[in-house]
This record gives structure tokens, sequence and C-alpha cells, in this order.
């Protein structure tokens, strides 16, 4: 009788821990499904194409950035503009003006010992910079811009600091 109550517990607690294996093995499938939406989301959410509209939890500051880095990144591309040179270039200064502080417009003015654009800390400026820029919000007055360095195969980075006037944000220095 003993042998027999033995023989029945063990057939009960192998049925049970079979069934708990195969809600393990359903709970991993949700599992790595929810894994794998986390990572397409992780991906989309990395990826900012040539500056597209940004995504509703993007702050104002950043929305800022990248669409002067879009406008300014997209005029440089046209220079030198030979045929309408003046034009090209006012339109440089315009959006200097729009996106930046009057302090930055002087501090980053071109000299003949600096060859360099400090917008973007670089001499040259690739369109290409649009498939990859990346803005990061350090605080609430601080902002990385990453841009990928094509010729080292890695993002360098631009520290701004951004404040607010009357009722939008400007980019009120380049931090070197």
């Amino acid at each position: 009788m003993v042998k027999i109550y033995y023989f029945i517990s063990a057939c009960l607690l192998l049925f049970s821990c079979n069934n708990n294996n195969t809600q393990v093995s359903s709970s991993d499938d949700i599992r790595d499904t929810i894994s794998s939406i986390k990572r397409d989301t992780i991906v989309e959410k990395d990826t900012i194409a040539p500056i597209q509209v940004p995504k509703e939890e993007t702050d104002e500051a950043t929305k800022m950035i990248l669409e002067f880095y879009d406008k300014y990144i997209r005029q440089q591309d046209k220079m030198p503009c030979l045929d309408k040179r003046e034009f090209c270039e006012e339109e440089l200064i315009r959006i200097k003006k729009k996106y930046l502080s009057n302090k930055l417009i002087k501090k980053i003015e071109p000299t003949e010992d600096r060859d360099m654009d400090f917008i973007v800390d670089a001499q040259d400026i690739f369109i290409e910079w649009l498939d990859s820029i990346k803005v990061k919000k350090i605080n609430s007055k601080r902002y990385n811009v990453y841009l990928f360095n094509f010729y080292d195969n890695r993002y360098d980075s631009i520290q701004l600091k951004v404040a607010k006037k009357k009722d939008r944000y400007i980019i009120d220095d380049i931090i070197f």
C-alpha cells in the first residue's frame, strides 16, 4: 500500500512538473516576443532619418536643434552658390539669426587663423550627416549633438547650451 502511495505521489509530482515546464515555455515565448518588440522599438527610436518631424516625447529644444542643423547643413551643402552667391550667404545668415544667440554668432565668426566651422566642429560639411544626426539632452540647458565622422567611423559630439528667448529656444553657446 505504501508503494502504491509513493508511486501515485511520484506520478502527480512528475505530472505537475511537466505542466509547469509547459507554462514556462509559453512564458518564455511571450518574453521573446516582448523583447523583440522592445528591440524593434529601440532601433526605431535610435534612428533619425533625414530630419523628420520629431516624436511627441521630444522636447522643444531638441526639435529646435534638429531643425537648425537640418537647415544649416542643407544650406551649407549648397555653398558656394556660384550663380546666386549673395542669396545663399544671406539665407545662411538668416538661419543663424533665427536659431543662434548674437553672442554665439560673434563667437563663431570665421577668422584667418580658424578654418573650421564650429557649428559642426569640422572643416567640411556632409549632407549625409542628416541621416545619422542625434541629439541627447544632458540637462535643461545642455544638449549634445552627435554627427557621424565617416573618416574615423564613429560619432563626434558637439556640446550646446540652449536658452529660452521669449517663447522659443535658441542655441546660446557651443562649448569647445
